[in-house]
């Protein structure tokens, strides 16, 4: 019953399983970031724990991570602009590929979400570039 209708998803599975390839590398990369965050916490209570030394290695990562990345994205004037084109860009990518796939369907509005996300944040670029002061 259900591999009768199956044929109708054909055209459509390979953009899904497409954009499922990015969102998976994402998942496993946050995922292994957080296993090892919580084997150094681990490490830490067990030394603390045991009345050993913590090392200086286990702690320069807390102490640093946060300022570094706020100079980095204070630095970096363009680090709204960079995703907002990223944005345009797949949005326009997926209306055109949704309108050669099945022409005359409504799929291509798909694409507006990320065009318009891209165009809010490259607004906002560009209306905070002008407030930010000249050196």
């Amino acid at each position: 019953m259900f591999f009768d209708n199956f044929h109708a998803f054909n055209p459509l599975m390979i953009p899904i399983l497409a954009l499922m390839i990015p969102i998976v590398a994402i998942v496993a990369h946050y995922l292994g970031r957080a296993n090892s965050e919580r084997q150094r916490h681990e490490t830490i209570r067990e030394l603390a724990r045991a009345g050993q030394p913590i090392p200086p290695e286990l702690l320069v990562d807390f102490q640093d991570s946060g300022s570094q990345c706020a100079r980095r994205d204070r630095a970096n004037p363009n680090r709204i602009l960079v995703p907002g084109v990223i944005n345009v860009s797949a949005g326009l990518g997926l209306m055109a590929m949704f309108a050669v796939m099945l022409p005359g369907s409504w799929l291509w509005a798909t694409g507006l979400l990320p065009l318009f996300l891209g165009l809010g944040l490259v607004l906002y670029w560009s209306v905070e570039r002008k407030q930010q002061p000249q050196p």
